[in-house]
């Protein structure tokens, strides 16, 4: 590769940033959500209240806004470490600055598998529930946490998870499913139904609208070392005449101990966070006594999730993954085998070139120009050229 020429003319490059606002204002609604979000942060107040000792320093895993690293400081922690990938770590820096907290509080923009500190903290907290409990990498999060980062004597918020599952009868749930389907929607496109009925889709429901006992699923404890692949097994029994279009889970969640947060729709407590909805491909008739036999797989990891559902009263069975959900790209397929030789992409050329610009003495302006003049057929028009710099020297430099 050449070396990069710097000489650049007179007239400053414009960076065609792209515009931010859209996404910005998706991220404040988003976190809004989570601020409003009925009981959770009361509950988690009393759990930090309970655990956080007075000089405790604390790791604050995926901040999104920074709150529960706030709560920890008002409840005696001396310092937070507060990580997240996403524009919402600026929220929170600007928040706890405003707070009064300035001096209190380390930020790093970074996945938590990519931080490091220099010192290991005696709490690390994270919010990564999800629906089902698992579902958002909360697992793997807290066992890397609790291997790099945790003392020896350090505590966990949360700590436990129970996962509740009941069979659901719900139009709105069969809209999910039936969506591809609906009125309106051209009959090429109805084969996607495939898709729904092997996806897991967030769902509220009300209590009348589950047709079986709620049937205890598993404990994961949060400490233990667990595997990358569960596999549950469970039965639950119909309390009344209907039809199953599938299964419902959702979790009780140990913060500290017995303090629990949950997103039953059976609790008068819960959180408003979505239940998860497993379907089934068919409307199932069934009868109050009947049995279901229900078995749940689950990678986390891999946000791969199987669920097999058995009515031995009719001998139909019913069996959904989300990996037959997927849309299988066979050349992205090929390229994950072990035996395949990669090479660069495009775009891995195209942004290995802009950052062999970046030599710690020129500006953006400048690595803009250059790469302008010296790559002229880097994209087809000066425009993308300029949009992909800019996003690249956002993305990958510091």
């Amino acid at each position: 590769m050449s070396v990069p020429n710097f000489r650049c003319n007179p007239r400053p490059a414009v960076l065609n940033l792209p515009c931010v606002k859209p996404c910005m204002n998706s991220l404040f609604k988003e976190h809004l959500g989570y601020l409003s979000t009925r009981n959770r942060l009361d509950i988690y107040r009393r759990a930090i209240e309970q655990t956080v000792r007075d000089g405790d320093t604390v790791l604050d895993l995926g901040c999104g806004t920074g709150v529960l690293g706030l709560l920890c400081l008002e409840a005696g922690a001396a310092h937070v470490v507060a990580v997240d990938s996403t524009a919402a770590l600026q929220i929170a820096q600007l928040t706890l600055d405003k707070a009064g907290w300035a001096g209190h509080v380390e930020f790093i923009l970074a996945n938590s598998y990519q931080s490091e500190l220099p010192h290991r903290v005696d709490l690390v907290i994270c919010d990564h529930i999800g629906y089902f409990g698992f579902d958002y990498g909360l697992i793997s999060v807290l066992a890397d946490a609790k291997r790099r980062f945790l003392k020896p004597s350090g505590t966990m918020i949360p700590r436990r998870l129970k996962l509740q599952l009941a069979a659901v009868e719900s139009e709105n749930c069969q809209k999910h499913v039936n969506g591809w389907q609906a009125e309106g929607i051209p009959y090429p496109f109805h084969w996607l139904t495939q898709h729904s009925v092997n996806s897991t889709h967030p769902v509220t429901l009300t209590q009348n609208e589950l047709l079986s006992k709620p049937t205890d699923l598993a404990i994961i404890d949060l400490y233990a070392d667990n595997p990358d692949f569960f596999s549950w097994s469970a039965q639950t029994t119909v309390i009344r005449n209907g039809t199953v279009h599938g299964l419902v889970g959702w979790f009780d969640c140990e913060l500290a101990e017995s303090i629990w947060m949950t997103n039953s729709p059976l609790s008068a407590a819960s959180i408003d966070r979505s239940q998860a909805f497993l379907p089934i491909s068919e409307a199932l008739p069934v009868q109050a006594g009947d049995v279901l036999n229900v078995t749940i797989m689950a990678r986390p990891d891999d946000s791969l999730i199987a669920w097999t559902v058995e009515h031995p009263a009719s001998g139909k069975r019913f069996s959904h993954s989300t990996w037959q959900g997927e849309l299988i790209d066979r050349a992205a397929l090929a390229r994950s085998h072990p035996d395949y030789i990669p090479k660069p992409s495009r775009s891995a050329n195209a942004r290995n070139t802009v950052l062999s610009y970046c030599d710690g003495k020129h500006s953006i302006a400048q690595v803009q120009q250059a790469v302008l003049r010296d790559h002229p057929a880097l994209f087809p028009t000066p425009a993308e050229i300029s949009r992909f710099v800019a996003a690249v020297l956002r993305r990958d430099t510091q």
